[in-house]
C-alpha cells in the first residue's frame, strides 16, 4: 500500500512546522504551503489523501478554495482547521461541501489530528465520492475526537 499524502494550506509558519515535526516519519507523505494559492493549485494537480485547509488564509479565503475545488471536481478528503470560538456557527456552513470530513478548532490539539491520521492509515473501502460514506468517516473521527475529551 502507498502511503497517505496530507496537503497542510495554512498560516503562520510555526503551525506547519509543528504539524510536519508531529507527523515527520509516521508513514505519511507531507506536503505544506503557507500559501493558500499554492495550496490551491497543488491540490488541483496532485493527487492527495487528505487536505488539511484554514480557513483564514491571507491570499485566499479557504472557502473560495473550498468552492474551487468543488467546481474542478476534486473530492479529496477535507479537515478545516479555525479557531474554535467560530466552530460551532460555521459547521452547518462547512457542512455544504461533502468531502469537508470534520473540523477541527485551533489551537490544533495533536490527539484529534493525530485520530485523523489513524483512519487516513486505515481508510474505509467506501469511494469518496459518495456522500454516506463521507458521513460515516465525519460520524467516526468526531466520535474518536469526543471519546479523547
Amino acid at each position: 500500500m502507498e502511503m497517505p499524502r496530507v496537503l497542510h494550506i495554512d498560516y503562520p509558519g510555526a503551525i506547519i512546522r509543528l504539524l510536519e515535526n508531529t507527523f515527520h516519519n509516521k508513514g505519511l507523505i507531507w506536503e505544506s504551503t503557507e500559501s493558500g494559492i499554492q495550496g490551491f493549485h497543488l491540490a488541483l494537480l496532485q493527487n492527495y489523501n487528505l487536505i488539511l485547509l484554514s480557513l483564514h488564509e491571507p491570499s485566499i479565503d479557504g472557502l473560495r478554495i473550498l468552492k474551487g475545488l468543488k467546481r474542478a471536481g476534486v473530492h479529496t478528503p477535507i479537515v478545516i482547521l479555525l479557531p474554535s470560538r467560530e466552530l460551532e456557527f460555521r459547521r452547518e456552513e462547512l457542512a455544504r461541501y461533502p468531502n469537508v470530513l470534520t473540523c477541527l478548532a485551533k489551537p490544533v490539539d495533536i490527539k484529534h489530528l493525530e485520530k485523523v491520521m489513524e483512519f487516513l492509515r486505515q481508510p474505509p473501502t467506501l469511494p469518496t465520492k459518495d456522500k454516506m460514506a463521507l458521513l460515516e468517516i465525519l460520524s467516526r473521527v468526531e466520535k474518536a475526537v469526543l471519546d479523547e475529551t
